[in-house]
C-alpha cells in the first residue's frame, strides 16, 4: 500500500487539496492537457475512480496555448443556429483533401462521434462551445467544404473562478496577449487594431484596458489577467470541472514506467519506485513529442527534425509514446506528415526569454506581405493554410525563408512578435529579429539575397496587387483566403503592394504547433501493437496517438476536435468494460 502523502514520497504536489495518492484507481490518466482532462471527466462521470498524473507543474498542455478551436461537423450548435450541415458532406470533404485512404474508417468514427463527445463534455464539464457562424474550411473551394459552423470555440471564461488554483494554468503565448498578460479574443483584436481609426473601437480599447487594470488590482497574486479566451478558456473550464468533481491531480509527477501483468497494462511506476495500480487501464495523453529532440530527429524531415521550431510546450517530449512502446504499442507510420506544420520565427522578448512565434493567421494572409526563399523569389501562396505553407517550404530548395513587408504594413498589422503602432520597433531591430533596409536592394543585401532578383519579385507582385490578381500563385482566390485578408483593401483583400521604405523581414523556420506521428490506436483509442492487436489496458489519445487526418490539415480545430473525441471514447470504453465485468472483478480488493 502507498502512504497517505505523495509529497513524502517524491516532492510531488496535489492540485486537488486534501487528496492523497492511493494504491489503486479504476483509470489512470497521464497528462493534464485537454485530452487527459476530457478522459478523466468522462470516466469519473461514468462512475470510475480516476487520477491524473502530470509531469510538469502546470495544467493545460498544448491546448492552453492553442486557439481552442474544435472542428465538429453537424454539431448541435450549428443546428441551434439554423446552419445546415451533414456528416455525409463532411465525409466528402475529407475524402477530397486527405491524401491517403489509410485511416478512413477512423475518420468516419470521428465524424460520427465528435458531435456526441462535445455535447457530452458541454453537459458534464460546462465546456460551452458555440459554433462560429462564419469560419471557412481551409480548402474552401473543395467539394464538401463548409463555410459556417463546423468550428466550435470555447466561450470566454473568468479564471478567478479557479481561485488560488488559477496559477496552476499554463499561460498562453505572451505574444498573443496585450502587455504580454491580457488575453484578447477576435473582437478585441479587431477593435485594438482599429482604435486609431474608429471611435467605437477606441472606446472598446479603453474599456478593455480599464477592465484589465481593475482585474490586476483585484487579483494581485495572479501572474496575468484572469479573463481567459480560446484554448486557455477551454482548459480552465475543464480544470474547474476537475476541481468540482474532486478528481485527484498530481503535478510534478511524471510516470517512469508502465506496469504490465502478462500482456495487460495494469498501472504505473513513479519516481522512487512507487507503484500505482489501474484496474481498467492507463490513458496516455502527454502531448506528443514537439520538444523531443531524438524523436524529432528520427521522425520529422530535414530542418524540421534538426531544430525544435515549435510553438507547442517543449516539455512535451514524447514520454507517453515511449512508455506505450515499452508495453508493446506500435507507432502508426501511415501519416503523410510528421507534424502539424506552421512557420515559426524565433525572437527575444524584452525580459530576455526566447519566443517561438507561430505565424498562423495574423500576418501572412494580410495584404502587403510576401514570403521569399533563398533565391529572392516567392515560392508559394502566402495566404495558404499554415500547414500547406510549410509543406511548400520543405518541398524544394527554399530555405532560409523570410517574410517581407514595408513600413506601412508593420505599423498597421501585427508582424510576428512585433506589434503595430504605437508600439515601438527598437527592441526587435536591436535584437536582430527584425531585419531592415532603406530600399528593397538594401534589404536584399542584409538577407544575403540577390538584390536584382528581389527587386524583380517585388515589382511583379506590386503589379499584380494593383490589379487584384496574383498571376503567380492565385492569392485571394478562395473564400478562406479572402476571409483572412483585410476587407478594406480593394479589389482583392489578400493583395496589397509593398511600396514605401524602410522595408522589413523576419526569418521563419519550418516549425509546428504539435506532432502528428503517434501510437496506433483503434476506434476506442485502445493502443495497438505491430500486428494490429489491442494492447490490453492501454489507451492513447491526443497527440500521443497518430492523427486520424492522415497528415492533412483540413480545417481549424482538426487537432483539438479529435483530442476531445478520442479521449471521450477511451473513457467510455473503460467505463463500459468495468460495467460489463463480473461483479467480483468490479469490487476493490480486500
Amino acid at each position: 500500500m502507498v502512504g497517505a502523502s505523495i509529497s513524502a514520497a517524491g516532492g510531488y504536489r496535489h492540485a486537488t487539496d486534501g487528496q492523497s495518492l492511493e494504491a489503486e484507481y479504476d483509470l489512470i490518466v497521464l497528462g493534464a492537457g485537454a485530452g487527459g482532462m476530457a478522459a478523466a471527466i468522462t470516466a469519473q462521470s461514468r462512475g470510475l475512480k480516476v487520477a491524473i498524473f502530470e509531469k510538469t507543474s502546470l495544467i493545460g498542455g498544448t491546448g492552453a496555448v492553442s486557439g481552442g478551436a474544435c472542428w465538429v461537423p453537424a454539431n448541435h450548435s450549428q443546428a441551434a443556429q439554423g446552419i445546415e450541415d451533414s456528416i455525409e458532406r463532411a465525409s466528402i470533404y475529407l475524402d477530397n483533401v486527405v491524401p491517403t485512404k489509410t485511416g478512413r474508417d477512423l475518420r468516419q468514427v470521428y465524424l460520427r462521434r465528435a458531435p456526441e463527445a462535445v455535447k457530452y463534455l458541454e453537459d458534464v464539464a460546462d465546456l460551452v462551445m458555440p459554433a462560429r457562424p462564419f469560419t471557412p474550411d481551409y480548402h474552401s473551394d473543395t467539394e464538401g467544404a463548409q463555410n459556417q459552423g463546423r468550428v466550435m470555440v470555447t466561450k470566454n471564461f473568468d479564471g478567478s473562478l479557479l481561485g488560488e488554483r488559477f496559477n496552476d494554468l499554463r499561460g498562453p503565448l505572451p505574444e498573443n496577449c496585450l502587455f504580454g498578460k491580457a488575453m484578447v479574443d477576435g473582437p478585441d483584436l479587431m477593435h485594438l487594431l482599429n482604435s486609431r481609426r474608429s471611435l467605437r473601437s477606441a472606446w472598446h480599447a479603453v474599456k478593455f484596458m480599464a477592465a484589465y487594470a481593475l482585474d490586476r488590482l483585484r487579483h494581485p497574486n495572479y501572474r496575468r489577467g484572469s479573463r481567459l479566451t480560446t484554448g486557455n478558456a477551454m482548459v480552465a473550464r475543464m480544470y474547474r470541472a476537475i476541481l468540482d468533481r474532486r478528481i485527484p491531480v498530481f503535478l510534478d509527477a511524471g510516470a517512469t514506467a508502465l506496469r504490465v501483468d502478462g500482456d495487460r497494462v495494469c498501472g504505473i511506476e513513479l519516481p522512487g519506485g512507487i507503484r500505482v495500480d489501474a484496474r481498467w487501464g492507463v490513458v496516455l495523453a502527454t502531448g506528443g513529442f514537439p520538444g523531443g529532440l531524438k524523436m524529432r530527429a528520427a521522425l520529422l524531415p530535414g530542418e524540421a527534425g534538426r531544430g525544435v521550431y515549435t510553438a507547442a510546450p517543449r516539455d512535451n517530449t514524447g514520454d507517453g509514446i515511449a512508455l506505450g512502446q515499452t508495453a508493446g504499442a506500435a507507432m502508426d507510420d501511415s501519416n503523410m506528415q510528421g507534424a502539424f506544420w506552421c512557420p515559426v520565427s524565433t525572437g527575444t522578448r524584452t525580459d530576455g526569454s526566447i519566443a517561438h512565434f507561430p505565424h498562423l493567421l495574423a500576418d501572412r494572409p494580410k495584404p502587403g506581405l510576401i514570403a521569399i526563399d533563398r533565391h529572392g523569389r516567392r515560392f508559394t501562396n502566402e495566404s495558404e493554410p499554415y500547414h500547406s505553407f510549410v509543406q511548400a517550404m520543405l518541398a524544394g530548395d527554399h530555405l532560409p525563408v523570410h517574410l517581407i513587408c514595408d513600413h506601412g504594413f508593420i505599423r498597421r498589422y501585427p508582424f510576428g512578435i512585433t506589434r503595430p503602432a504605437p508600439f515601438p520597433l527598437r527592441h526587435h531591430l536591436r535584437s536582430g529579429y527584425l531585419i531592415s533596409g532603406r530600399t528593397i536592394e538594401d534589404l536584399a543585401r542584409a538577407l544575403s539575397v540577390d538584390p536584382q532578383a528581389l527587386r524583380a519579385t517585388v515589382d511583379r507582385f506590386n503589379e499584380d496587387a494593383r490589379a487584384g490578381v496574383d498571376r503567380e500563385f492565385g492569392r485571394g482566390s478562395t473564400i478562406y483566403q479572402r476571409n483572412l485578408g483585410d476587407a478594406r483593401v480593394k479589389p482583392n483583400p489578400s493583395l496589397g503592394p509593398i511600396r514605401k521604405g524602410p522595408f522589413y523581414a523576419i526569418k521563419v523556420d519550418p516549425g509546428d504547433i504539435g506532432t502528428i506521428h503517434g501510437l496506433a490506436a483503434d476506434e476506442h483509442s485502445r493502443a495497438l501493437d505491430a500486428d494490429g492487436h489491442v494492447v490490453p489496458g492501454l489507451y492513447a489519445c491526443g497527440n500521443d496517438r497518430a492523427s486520424v487526418m492522415g497528415g492533412a490539415y483540413p480545417a481549424g480545430g482538426i487537432t483539438l476536435g479529435p483530442v476531445l473525441t478520442f479521449a471521450y471514447l477511451a473513457a467510455m470504453h473503460a467505463a463500459d468494460s468495468a460495467q460489463m465485468a463480473p461483479a467480483e472483478k468490479r469490487q476493490p480488493p480486500a
